[in-house]
């Protein structure tokens, strides 16, 4: 029974020491706390410049890729419009009974042939690349995003804490 009071008596004084030790845990310096979040905010407005700088960045490359290919599907209409050309020239040559020249038209239309699937073939690469990177930018916005919400979170942290000055 000495034991069972012991370890009884034992077990309160620890629970009360615990609790006295929780109550006593040092708060931190106001004045501290609020430089703290100073210079997480002024951390969280370095990374949102820089994530606003690469978007910029991402924007440019994507508006020069639409430049490239805006020329690419007017150099496309030029090279069909000649191959075009050349299939008229082709058969007037046939109706006149000119082989020779038949022959020549239909050796440019096949180059101009040729050439119409190298452009398509850049300007669907270049239409994926963009694809690519307007993904890559949705991303960066959404990154940019939560970049400010944990900014907006660390100024009313900051502005909780600056009460608490007097």
């Amino acid at each position: 029974m000495k034991t069972a009071l012991s370890l009884a008596l034992g077990t309160c004084s620890l629970a009360l020491a615990s609790m006295a030790f929780a109550q006593t845990t040092p708060t931190p310096d106001p004045v501290t706390q609020v430089q703290q979040d100073n210079a997480q905010i002024r951390q969280d407005n370095r990374n949102i410049h820089v994530q606003r700088k690469e978007i910029a960045q991402d924007n440019a490359r994507a508006n020069a890729d639409k430049r490239r290919i805006g020329h690419d599907d007017r150099k496309l209409a030029r090279e069909r419009s000649e191959r075009n050309a050349d299939q008229r020239a082709e058969d007037q040559a046939i109706k006149r009974g000119d082989v020779a020249a038949a022959q020549r038209d239909e050796a440019a239309r096949e180059q101009e042939n040729r050439d119409i699937g190298r452009i398509k073939r850049n300007e669907s690469h270049a239409k994926a690349d963009l694809a690519a990177t307007r993904a890559d930018r949705h991303e960066e916005y959404k990154e940019l995003g939560s970049a400010k919400a944990q900014k907006a979170a660390d100024v009313h942290k900051r502005n909780v804490d600056a009460s608490k000055i007097h």
